[in-house]
């Protein structure tokens, strides 16, 4: 496991526990009960129906969130890594999990119990309103990623889910030659589409002059014909 110290800067940076002291993050972890466990790579950390009362923040790795359909394909719902938030919607509202997910490389994860905060304490600690503060902000955040992701999985081009897509990559990059945290299959089925098509659309824009890519590697030649990615008033 990691030390507290490189923890706090992991955690200091997410949205959960913005604007706060090492000394109040560490008065709200010892008030929600909080653990920490690593899992290797390849490793079911959370199962499809499974309860779900805690909110984990990634501390160190990566996670896959899939969803198996009745057909048994696998869709890629979302691709976290260090210092994102997973189910914070589940512990909240009391909602068992509709997705999976997966280590796909060791991961270590902090868990945070904060449905006990929520249903069996009264709040008079000034670093708990705090918190519950940043957490109310973090669902407004998940709900919006999750609208922009039924916006995109409506998309009825192969083309505009991929523009869609590479434009997120670019404006978290911050500039125009980036790398995806996806291999090609995962990027397909984050997308929803046939990996083949999907590789067929990549190379004819890449051959208009839109692109350029190796492997996980991509150079956007001109901007994307997608509206600027709106900044988060959270962050």
């Amino acid at each position: 496991m990691m030390d507290q110290e490189t923890m706090l800067a992991v955690l200091k940076k997410g949205l959960l526990f913005r604007n706060m002291e090492d000394r109040e993050i560490l008065e709200a972890l010892g008030t929600i009960a909080s653990h920490r466990r690593v899992y290797p790579k390849r490793t079911l950390v959370m199962r499809d129906g499974d309860p779900m009362t805690q909110v984990g923040v990634i501390l160190s790795g990566n996670l896959h969130l899939f969803h198996i359909d009745a057909n048994g394909n696998s869709n890629l719902m979302e691709n976290l890594g260090t210092g994102e938030a997973i189910g914070l919607l589940n512990a909240i509202g009391d909602y068992r999990l509709h997705i999976s997910a997966e280590a796909t490389t060791e991961t270590e994860i902090l868990f945070l119990n904060v449905s006990q905060l929520l249903r069996q304490h009264v709040l008079t600690a000034p670093v708990q309103i705090r918190f519950l503060q940043n957490l109310t902000l973090a669902v407004a955040q998940q709900a919006h990623r999750l609208t922009r992701k039924l916006e995109d999985s409506i998309r009825r081009s192969t083309r505009e889910r991929l523009q869609d897509y590479l434009s997120g990559e670019f404006h978290k990059a911050g500039r125009r030659t980036f790398s995806i945290p996806l291999n090609r299959q995962d990027m397909a089925d984050f997308l929803f589409v046939d990996r083949s098509a999907m590789s067929n659309e990549l190379c004819k824009m890449r051959d208009e002059g839109l692109l350029k890519f190796e492997k996980s590697k991509f150079e956007l030649l001109i901007e994307m014909p997608i509206t600027e990615e709106e900044r988060d008033p959270n962050q």
